[in-house]
């Protein structure tokens, strides 16, 4: 009879660090400053090029927000972090969003409809904090509950858009059809 050694288990640390990093974001106590929740957005979007993968891989990723400066300014900030060896820019409002791999819309943008319907199909994860933004064809969705910002993912417009949401992203959003 032969014997067997036990085969070393290998743990990967980095997908539950990111993890942890989202949770704790989820778990921070609500505040009605708008600086906190400019925060709590702009770190999620940097997160978000963690999780979500993008059909060509390109050396560089752009965010592009239009309608919050705050969120503009922290992502400035976050940009020189590592975003698995991509280079990270960070753009205030946009001329031609298919250039954008995050495009997130503030709430209160009049052209939140006409950017939907110009990146629609296109490679772009579609992010905002409007109201039933996720239940009416974006991707994501912020919205708040008991004083937090959550996530709202739609599936159907992640396919559409070509995108592969990380399952872990998943387990801590809210899945709307």
């Amino acid at each position: 009879m032969a014997d067997f050694a036990p085969i070393p288990r290998r743990r990967c640390r980095a997908p539950v660090r990111l993890l942890g990093l989202l949770l704790g974001l989820l778990l921070q106590p609500g505040h009605a400053d708008d600086a906190a929740e400019a925060n709590t957005k702009a770190n999620y979007l940097y997160n978000f090029t963690k999780f979500v993968e993008w059909p060509a891989a390109a050396d560089t990723l752009h965010i592009c927000v239009v309608g919050s400066e705050a969120v503009v300014n922290i992502l400035s900030d976050l940009a020189s972090r590592d975003t698995k060896g991509r280079l990270l820019q960070i753009w205030s409002g946009v001329d031609d969003p298919h250039v954008c791999q995050i495009l997130y819309v503030e709430r209160t943008v009049a052209e939140l409809p006409a950017l939907m319907r110009e990146v629609s199909g296109a490679p772009v994860l579609t992010v905002s904090d409007a109201d039933g933004f996720a239940e009416q064809g974006g991707a994501v969705g912020f919205y708040r509950e008991q004083g937090q910002v959550k996530l709202s993912v739609n599936p159907e417009a992640v396919r559409k858009a070509q995108l592969k949401i990380n399952a872990l992203l998943m387990e801590i959003a809210r899945i709307v059809r």
